[in-house]
């Protein structure tokens, strides 16, 4: 699975249950999978965080005992992600690249770039 923008701020954010429980989900596989976090995703979503919003989500990214991993931007990829945006372009490259789920609050913009099968919409109750 690899988050997009919209799910790194909303979990950083504390803003509903749908990340933690879509990470939780991935962990009790012990380890068979692990969640994406793209590099561009987590810059676009830092910077619009305040500190301690921050420190949230870098605890997210770097627990050594958790199942994310970050998902650097290489290359020509650049130039893609640069195109499709920074909210899930790198998360649709990543999402492609490992046929992943991409999972995100805005299902509607990642359906613009991946089929139907490969979205997990996020949705809190």
């Amino acid at each position: 699975m690899v988050l997009d923008t919209t799910a790194l701020l909303a979990y950083a954010r504390l803003r509903g249950m749908a990340v933690a429980e879509a990470v939780a989900m991935i962990e009790e596989e012990g380890g068979a999978s692990l969640v994406g976090i793209p590099s561009a995703c987590f810059l676009a979503a830092f910077a619009d965080l305040a500190e301690d919003e921050q420190q949230r989500l870098v605890d997210l990214a770097t627990r050594v005992d958790g199942v994310t991993v970050l998902l650097p931007l290489t290359g020509t990829e650049t130039i893609e992600v640069a195109r499709l945006g920074p909210v899930m372009g790198h998360a649709v490259i990543e999402a492609r690249a490992r046929d992943a789920y991409l999972a995100t609050y805005d299902g509607a913009q990642a359906r613009k770039h991946l089929p139907e099968r490969r979205i997990y919409d996020l949705v809190d109750d």
